[in-house]
């Protein structure tokens, strides 16, 4: 049948048999099958042409003889040429491997760097003239139900220079009849595959965000004094994150990029994307649509995508500001942990200037990311449970525990569930005791105000403008001690609000507009941000918002302004609004443990015990404010009006304004 060539034909149909037997999911690929037919059809046909015809066998002769006269021996030289190209295009397409030749007892390892080169090119030049019409997303658009298939277009890119890949050092001293390892074959593969890959790629892949650049700029840089009388606490109690280098995938990134422009064009969504940046939970792609698409119709296209692309959930940044484009971010199949000890050593936050700095995590990219609660100058937060809101509140209290001595830095706690800030208890650093019932923080918070008053009438005596000014001439002149700052924490708005709406809201509202330049910050939460309970007046005078993730779309509008937060990951993954800026950075807030936080706490017990100012906790007391609580101005009017409605027994408005002449 086929003459002497049945003898290699043997060997040609053993490897997918093998891989048949093998690998049960190529059983399903009707690539495998349809490449390695038309292979053995080509290598018929290429018998029948170099071999007399006595030895071509039957069907090499049954072949020739009808071809021969309707297109001739040059007709059947390139027929043969294209039969062999288009099997070589299924078969490589196949992510055929030379290791996976390997037998019991016998390997071709030592010939697979060498083949290994050689289908890389092959694959790379056989793939720019034929295009597979049998490859899965092609398949999967015509089980996708739209009435008319959409024209698959290949992403046109601008050449790039070739990138030099890291060169690894192999030893050659190897004995030549000692088996390679599979690991070691299996990395000079996976090496060679992305060589091949990456020359053909364009999209730039960003490792830093300038936008974020611009914001840590303008952290003031300098030296923060070392207090003299108090030791701070050392970074060997926090865990080191274990060593990673920072490696990109650029093949894994490209195959997404496939995919995600392949989905789109499901949808009819024409465009390309041009930029790409990977972070520890999220890989954002900057797609650039077509003139001709709205930016409506990709936001509407979140859930789809996001079912379509099998990920957890997506968000879309349409458009990004100042840009032409769209971010489409989506989650990584492996999440890296951000340790909060990488943010306290980086020299972002060693150099800053500003005693209360505080770390937020890391941005979209992997880059440490702070802030300084003195340009905040307050601070809004929002997130579920299980968001990471009391990981991210965690790690802002460490980080000006580690900046900060008790005389420069005083911390009330409100702790209305009781249990995040019970660990806290004791440090010297606190004002007050950790306040757990509503009605003594209702009383606390009244109270700060009337600090606040107290701090701005001394302020005005000595003809200062703020805390720093103050403390600076106080130095100076040693007539007074100088103000420490105070951060409140409230964990749970929302709780005081039920109890003491009105009074927790004016002093919120006085102290979030009064108190900055007194020394004074906030830090509110919430893990329910509805209109009752971040009210418009609140909600005004509190500039600067950090949302985790929330439960609904309403949510997000209330805390940003703008739609998100539902979108986001959990677990620390948040959006953050910084002072003076327009647009969002989404950022990954840093973990620590409880014993880690037991371990300072106990660190800095053992070093002073609390000085509580227990008149905070009384209403009305000596700090109270001035209308926040106590005996209320009554109008002028009052009593006269109060007579009229006696004695007329009319409480009408229009009545009472006619009567007093006034309105």
């Amino acid at each position: 049948l086929f003459g002497y060539f049945a003898y290699i034909n043997i060997f040609i149909l053993f490897y997918p048999l093998y891989k048949l037997y093998t690998n049960a999911s190529v059983r399903k690929k009707l690539d495998f099958y349809l490449g390695w037919m038309l292979f053995f059809i080509a290598f018929i046909l290429f018998a029948s042409l170099v071999l007399e015809a006595k030895n071509i066998g039957f069907i090499g002769t049954q072949i020739v003889e009808f071809l021969y006269p309707l297109i001739g021996k040059a007709g059947l030289w390139l027929l043969w040429l294209m039969t062999m190209a288009l099997s070589l295009v299924f078969i490589l397409d196949d992510d055929f491997s030379p290791k996976d030749l390997k037998v019991k007892g016998f390997s071709l390892a030592p010939l697979a760097t060498g083949m290994g080169k050689i289908f890389a090119g092959i694959r790379f030049v056989l793939k720019k003239i034929f295009t597979n019409p049998f490859s899965s997303p092609a398949l999967e658009d015509e089980m996708m139900p739209v009435i008319e298939k959409p024209k698959r277009t290949r992403v046109k890119r601008k050449p790039a220079a070739k990138k030099t890949l890291p060169k690894r050092e192999v030893k050659t001293s190897i004995d030549t009849t000692e088996e390679i390892d599979d690991s070691v074959i299996n990395e000079i593969l996976e090496l060679e595959a992305q060589s091949s890959f990456t020359t053909s790629s364009n999209v730039e892949i960003v490792e830093e965000l300038e936008e974020n650049s611009k914001l840590m700029e303008q952290i003031d840089k300098g030296k923060v004094a070392k207090p003299k009388n108090f030791k701070l606490p050392k970074l060997d109690f926090l865990q080191k994150a274990p060593k990673s280098s920072k490696k990109i995938n650029e093949a894994e990134i490209d195959r997404k990029i496939e995919e995600l422009l392949s989905k789109l064009q499901q949808f009819k969504v024409d465009g390309d994307v041009v930029r790409t940046y990977s972070g520890p939970l999220v890989t954002t792609f900057e797609f650039k649509p077509a003139p001709n698409v709205k930016v409506s119709k990709i936001l509407n296209l979140q859930d789809d995508l996001a079912m379509a692309l099998s990920a957890e959930t997506i968000r879309i940044q349409a458009p990004i500001p100042g840009r032409d484009v769209v971010g489409i971010e989506i989650p990584n199949e492996t999440v890296d942990t951000i340790y909060l000890r990488e943010i306290l050593e980086s020299d972002l936050f060693k150099e800053s200037k500003s005693p209360l700095t505080v770390a937020l995590g890391k941005d979209i990219v992997g880059n440490p990311f702070i802030t300084d609660i003195k340009k905040l100058p307050h601070l809004l937060i929002a997130g579920t449970t299980g968001s990471g809101k009391s990981v991210g509140i965690n790690a802002m209290i460490l980080s000006l525990l580690y900046r900060n001595d008790p005389d420069h830095l005083k911390l009330m706690l409100i702790d209305p569930k009781m249990l995040e800030f019970s660990i806290y208890n004791d440090i010297p650093h606190l004002l007050t005791p950790v306040i757990t019932e509503p009605k003594k923080a209702i009383a606390a918070l009244a109270n700060m105000v009337g600090e606040m008053n107290r701090r701005y009438t001394l302020m005005a005596d000595n003809r200062t403008k703020n805390i720093d000014n103050y403390n600076e001439k106080v130095k100076k002149d040693g007539s007074a001690e100088p103000f420490p700052f105070i951060v409140i924490i409230i964990d749970e708005l929302a709780d005081l609000m039920m109890t003491g709406g009105k009074e927790v809201e004016y002093s919120i509202a006085r102290l979030a507009q009064m108190a900055r330049a007194s020394g004074i910050h906030l830090i509110v939460a919430t893990q329910r941000p509805s209109v009752d309970v971040v009210t418009g007046l609140i909600k005004a005078n509190l500039p600067s918002r950090l949302s985790y993730r929330v439960g609904q779309r309403i949510d997000s509008k209330v805390i940003l302004d703008a739609m998100g937060a539902e979108s986001l990951l959990g677990r620390g993954d948040g959006l953050f609004t910084p002072p003076g800026a327009t647009g969002l950075v989404r950022l990954h807030a840093p973990w620590s443990t409880e014993e880690e936080v037991e371990e300072i706490v106990e660190y800095l017990k053992a070093q002073r015990e609390p000085e509580y100012d227990e008149s905070y906790l009384v209403a009305g007391g000596a700090n109270a404010s001035e209308g926040g609580s106590g005996e209320v101005d009554l109008d002028p009017l009052y009593e006269e009006a109060k007579e009229v409605v006696l004695t007329d027994q009319k409480t009408s408005i229009s009545y009472l304004q006619r009567k007093l002449q006034i309105g």
